[in-house]
């Protein structure tokens, strides 16, 4: 099978966000996960059509963080013109932090924290345990927030402020599930400075 490049159609929302469309017919595969972070030219995604895989690339002065799940069929019929995903409204500065792997903030201004690596998060040390922090709680330099298994090996995200992220914060949020597979840069939850 052949790799070709089409650009998504977007549409502005209401909240300063986009929804970005099929360009055509055919099978939507390899869907971004929630919370990651997209400007022009970037791939995201991408289109089979009888045999050949296109790939999908954001169009021109659109950028933010996805807000849509992936949808739940690995290959996704699609038809021309439906919503694949949409994304937050997000200031440009943020991506050129999160490219040095600095702070990043959210569509709602608060900081994010960013996953230092690929792999799949978990918000608990093991399945019979409590999570490592909540929504709410508050958290300071080198706590720890979550794991990532990469390859059978567990390691530990901890919460650091040397990247712009205040010393001590307040969980408002985690924009990942537990047990999801994330990207080296992804969102992993927004904070607040207390």
């Amino acid at each position: 099978m052949s790799q070709l490049t089409l650009m998504l159609k977007a549409e502005p929302t209401k909240d300063g966000g986009w929804q970005l469309l099929s360009p055509g017919v055919g099978l939507y595969a390899l869907a971004p996960r929630e919370g990651s972070m997209f400007r022009s030219g970037d791939s995201c995604a991408t289109l089979v059509v009888l045999d050949q895989v296109f790939e999908l690339q954001i169009p021109a002065g659109v950028l933010g963080y996805v807000a849509t799940k992936p949808p739940e069929l690995k290959h996704e019929p699609v038809e021309y013109g439906q919503v694949l995903f949409e994304l937050r409204a997000a200031a440009g500065d943020d991506f050129a932090l999160a490219e040095l792997g600095l702070q990043a903030a959210s569509a709602s201004g608060l900081p994010v924290l960013l996953s230092p690596q690929a792999g799949r998060f978990y918000r608990n040390p093991d399945p019979d345990s409590p999570a490592f922090v909540e929504e709410g709680c508050e958290i300071g330099v080198g706590r720890t927030v979550g794991l990532l298994e990469v390859m059978k090996t567990f390691n530990p995200v901890k919460y650091q402020s040397e990247n712009g992220l205040p010393g001590k914060a307040r969980v408002v949020r985690f924009l990942v599930e537990d047990s999801s597979d994330v990207d080296e840069g992804q969102a992993l939850m927004e904070v607040e400075a207390i």
